[in-house]
Formats: structure tokens, sequence, C-alpha cells
């Protein structure tokens, strides 16, 4: 993108304070998981750093289910700022029993909007201290429950609740499809 995601406007805001907005309505926690100074702090909001520095999303789920008071937590990246809460609580709702609820079909899988149980700290730990970063690992030592991109229709019936922003285009894109301007 060659800027910082969580800060790309939105909405009268940025995809940061949106989706974390969109996250207090179901979550009684909020954890931010970054490297580089918060911008401006947002209260009621943690912000930690990765316990195990440089080894990508991976590093960050893992710091963030570190410092979470709840034995399940949903994770998401900062470019996803369609994010929808009932999506989110009925992704808890599946989560008992398993250490992780990933949206998964066929050739898709996105581990950066889901619910994952601190019992993935060891594996994670395990698969980092041998420098092995891809989510997809992790997901095959845990008990890991797939969800239907169909289940997730009822929430976003165009599942815009699961795509990253990677792109300057993509970024266009989007705020088109919300009405708001270009921004340069």
């Amino acid at each position: 993108m060659g800027r910082d995601k969580a800060a790309l406007p939105w909405q009268g805001a940025d995809f940061l304070h949106t989706i974390l907005q969109r996250l207090s309505t179901v979550c009684s926690e909020l954890i931010v998981v970054t490297n580089n100074p918060a911008p401006d702090i947002i209260d009621g909001v943690r912000y930690v750093s990765d316990i195990i520095p440089g080894c990508g999303p991976l590093s960050g789920i893992h710091a963030g289910l570190h410092y979470a008071s709840s034995p399940i937590s949903f994770v998401i990246a900062c470019d996803m700022p369609f994010v929808q809460p009932a999506a989110v609580s009925w992704l808890f709702s599946q989560a008992q029993g398993w250490d992780a609820v990933i949206p998964i079909e066929a050739t898709f899988t996105e581990p950066l909007f889901a619910c994952y149980a601190k019992t993935c700290i060891p594996y994670i730990e395990l698969l980092l201290r041998q420098d092995i970063r891809k989510t997809q690992r992790l997901i095959q030592l845990i008990r890991c429950k797939s969800i239907s991109l169909n289940d997730l229709r009822p929430f976003d019936p165009d599942l815009k609740l699961l795509r990253n922003i990677n792109s300057p285009t993509d970024y266009q894109a989007a705020l088109s499809e919300i009405g708001q301007p270009p921004v340069l």
C-alpha cells in the first residue's frame, strides 16, 4: 500500500477506528497489536507489541492471544473495514471446543478474520521457533473448525467482510462502493 493501512481514511474516521468501533459492540476487550507507536490512543483499547517480533501475522496473533484476558479471541487484520459485528458474534458462538474457527473453503482461507483460543499459543511458539510463519501451518496443527463462506453470507451476502484492502486500487474501489470520494 505504501502507507499505514490502519490510518487510511474511511467513513469519517480511518480503518482502525472503524473496525474498533464496530468490534466494541460485540467484544468485551479490544487489543491492537502493533509494532509502531499508536498515533492516537483510543480509550478502552490496549496497545501491545509482538512478543516474538519480525514474524508477521502469526506473531501478531500470538501477542494478541497472550495479552487477552479471554480464553477465545477474535482476530482481524487492520485492512478489513467491512467487518460485521453480528458475524463476529456468530463466529464466537461456533468456537467452543475448538482451537480456532476460520473461514475456509476450497482454496480460500482467511486466518485474519477468525476466532482463536489461547490453546494455540504453544503451537504458534513452536512454529515461530522453527522460523515457520505461515498461518496455514498452524491450522494443520490445531483443532480447527472450518466455516463455509455460505455460513457468513447471511451477515454480508457479498462477503465484503472478508475483503482485505491490499493496494491503492483496492482502496479506491472500496471507497467508491461506500460512496466516499477518492483519497489521493
